[in-house]
């Protein structure tokens, strides 16, 4: 276990870097897949900031890797994202700075990492915009749209019919209960329990969900 600059417990994962074509003949059940989940300041990434992420990696639904911090902003947080999300200026004063998180997190993620989360092209682009204003760019191959699976997506073509596909109803839908949307670690857990539900729902409705290239298919380029 390692330390990460804001108390959070990271465990270290020793990684390999595999071909694209050798990660996704990966089966499933052996397929490392990270979860990520970020709480930010506003929906624009160029001019808003990130105040939370957690990171973690399940294999076979089992969970053997997490990152979590707090990270201190470049803009104040507003009081209707306090309302949103509970996390206030005064829990963020003394959190790493960006840079210092994006460091740690990718390090922690690996160099190709399965990426998973709910509506998760939106928290790609995020880290792949700080990336870039960090001039950490370099990094930004590490998390991309090409490996990553997104629960929303998937659950709109595995549960047809839903009002809509937020990530509570969704997450309800499965079985999965979420006591605190909107803060990092359990919005990461949620997503978790989303897509294992919903391999388990296709494998057992005979569909083709064997390796990692099985499940892409079935969702689809998200790019």
């Amino acid at each position: 276990m390692q330390q990460s600059l804001f108390g959070s417990l990271v465990a270290v994962v020793e990684k390999e870097t595999p071909s694209q074509a050798d990660l996704l003949a990966t089966p499933i059940t052996d397929a490392v897949f990270t979860v990520i989940d970020l709480e930010t300041t506003g929906l624009n990434a160029k001019k808003n900031a990130i105040t939370e992420v957690t990171a973690i990696q399940y294999k076979n639904g089992e969970e053997i890797g997490k990152y979590s911090t707090l990270v201190k902003p470049t803009e104040a947080i507003t009081d209707e994202v306090i309302a949103i999300t509970g996390i206030t200026n005064e829990m963020v004063q003394d959190a790493p700075p960006l840079i210092s998180m994006l460091t740690e997190l990718c390090s922690f993620v690996g160099s190709a990492p399965l990426i998973v989360g709910h509506n998760v092209g939106f928290d790609i682009k995020f880290l792949q915009e700080k990336l870039s204003q960090a001039g950490l760019g370099s990094f930004s191959e590490r998390i991309t749209l090409e490996r990553a699976f997104c629960t929303k997506v998937l659950a709109q073509k595995a549960l047809p019919g839903l009002p809509n596909y937020d990530g509570v109803l969704v997450a309800t839908q499965c079985g999965v209960y979420n006591p605190n949307p909107h803060r990092a670690e359990h919005d990461v857990r949620m997503s978790a329990g989303i897509i294992f539900h919903l391999i388990d729902k296709l494998r057992n409705q005979g569909a083709p969900m064997n390796t990692v290239q099985d499940l892409m298919d079935y969702q689809g380029s998200l790019q």
